[in-house]
């Protein structure tokens, strides 16, 4: 335990972790509330044929997302603080949505097989109601992991490695569509969500570090005058 927490002294940046309780007490509250929902259709989803088998990728994301967090925050300091600040603000903006505009799907059809996967995407309903849904969080947090990992400068990640974390990625993005968890809609906000966030936390970094090397040209211009 003393080795944990001299651990977290010295990566104090880990305490970004603490979001995630406060995020899923958010979330299952949010989720009750007795809210006017807004129903999202777009015509493309009723192209997608519900397949009870894509519950295995959808389930995927259970570790994928942890997975990732982990990974990164014992590997890059830099990465892992993109991810977290992506990921996590596209959380919160998705939950501030949910609240503003309360949104659900009816997508959901019975599901007549017996078999293992449909008694998971039966389960799966039963835990997850079908509103709070765009932008889906779902995606937003993959398409955070995929963007990181696109920027990431670890040795580990050479084109093959980045094209299967790409593959499993769409996967999963396809499965929450394929069982009918989301609509195209939802799946859309949701990257688009990720993909503005990343732009804009280069954006700000660029501009910090920008102003740290301007402070440092200012310093030594002052000290070779003095001299």
């Amino acid at each position: 335990m003393k080795e944990l927490i001299n651990w977290i002294r010295t990566h104090r940046y880990s305490l970004l972790l603490l979001y995630l309780p406060c995020y899923l007490a958010a979330f299952f509250i949010i989720d009750r509330l007795p809210l006017a929902h807004t129903i999202i259709r777009c015509p493309l989803d009723s192209l997608i044929p519900f397949n009870q088998y894509m519950v295995i990728p959808y389930a995927i994301w259970y570790v994928w997302f942890p997975g990732w967090l982990l990974y990164f925050l014992l590997r890059s300091r830099e990465d892992f603080i993109r991810l977290a600040v992506v990921m996590f603000s596209g959380m919160t903006i998705s939950l501030m949505i949910y609240v503003i505009w309360p949104n659900g799907i009816d997508l959901r059809e019975p599901i007549t097989g017996t078999d293992l996967c449909s008694r998971a995407v039966m389960l799966l309903r039963q835990a997850d109601t079908p509103y709070g849904v765009c932008p889906s969080i779902h995606i937003s947090t993959i398409a955070a992991i995929m963007l990181v990992i696109g920027k990431t400068k670890l040795p580990d990640f050479n084109p093959t490695v980045r094209g299967y974390c790409l593959v499993i990625t769409l996967l999963i993005a396809w499965s929450t569509m394929a069982i009918k968890q989301h609509s195209i809609v939802d799946v859309a906000a949701g990257a688009l969500l990720s993909v503005l966030l990343d732009y804009l936390y280069g954006v700000v970094k660029h501009g910090i570090v920008q102003g740290k090397a301007g402070l440092s040209g200012d310093r030594g211009r002052k000290d070779t005058d003095l001299e």
